[in-house]
């Protein structure tokens, strides 16, 4: 992680540049990688000065949508303290339209946690998904699937650097608010088959996690809860050939499709 600190203009690029999200909830299907095993090299100039890193921990994603929700919240952290092997953990939720309903809009939420191994998946078509989170400065979010149970709640006391989002409105603008020193704390348990929490996993923390939330309107504490009911869910796993439909037709394929 980049810690060393700059002025505004430089973090703003920097972070642009080296910090993904996960849009993971814009669309059915992703590519999601690991971030806990991907490593960089390479260096940043800056002012004169050269900043070099190698075998650094890093996280890259792919942006499938033509925008971002009209509101989202974004964590991302893979350094972490307390923890025996690697543990990187990508959550994210946002408020985003229903293709082909107008202005209808649904909560959205996930978190993603590889270990061990091992990728534990909280998604609202294997479990449900809940979050409370501020206008700025605490995440907190809680999830069970059929087998685990995760909490993880995050603050920061840093003011935040306003980054550029893609926005449908406005293409790309300055709708969001962003920094890399949050304090996290993860939780993760097996779910025993009354539903309450068994073995722990995980318990562990970081004073260097990534945290943003963007566009709006933001008036005060946005909480939801997400799932899907079982006949949405098996629509969900049917496989679909998005070039086999629009082929023949690409002007009306979607943006990011």
């Amino acid at each position: 992680m980049f810690r060393k600190n700059f002025d505004v203009d430089y973090e703003l690029e920097v972070l642009t540049l080296l910090i993904s999200r996960s849009i993971w909830y814009t669309s059915i299907q992703s590519n999601f990688s690991s971030p806990g095993k991907e490593y960089s090299e390479g260096w940043i100039e800056w002012d004169g000065e050269r900043f070099e890193f190698q075998n650094a921990p890093s996280y890259s994603e792919k942006n499938w949508g033509g925008a971002f929700p009209r509101k989202w919240f974004w964590v991302q952290c893979n350094v972490f303290e307390g923890a025996s092997g690697q543990v990187a953990l990508t959550a994210a939720g946002g408020l985003r339209q229903l293709p082909g309903l107008g202005e209808t809009f649904e909560n959205a939420a996930l978190i993603g946690i590889h270990h061990g191994g091992i990728f534990y998946e909280f998604v609202p078509w294997n479990g449900v998904v809940s979050f409370e989170i501020s206008q700025w400065g605490h995440w907190y979010m809680s999830a069970e699937n059929e087998t685990h149970k995760v909490e993880l709640e995050a603050t920061t006391e840093d003011p935040g650097a306003t980054l550029r989002a893609p926005t449908s409105e406005a293409g790309l603008a300055p709708a969001c608010k962003d920094t890399c020193f949050g304090d996290l704390r993860l939780r993760l348990w097996e779910r025993r088959n009354d539903g309450t929490k068994g073995k722990m996993i995980l318990d562990v923390t970081s004073n260097m996690a990534a945290l943003e939330v963007g566009g709006g309107p933001w008036f005060n504490t946005w909480k939801g809860k997400t799932s899907t009911p079982e006949i949405v869910n098996r629509a969900l796993n049917l496989p679909v050939d998005v070039d086999g439909i629009f082929g023949f037709v690409p002007l009306l394929k979607p943006p990011g499709l």
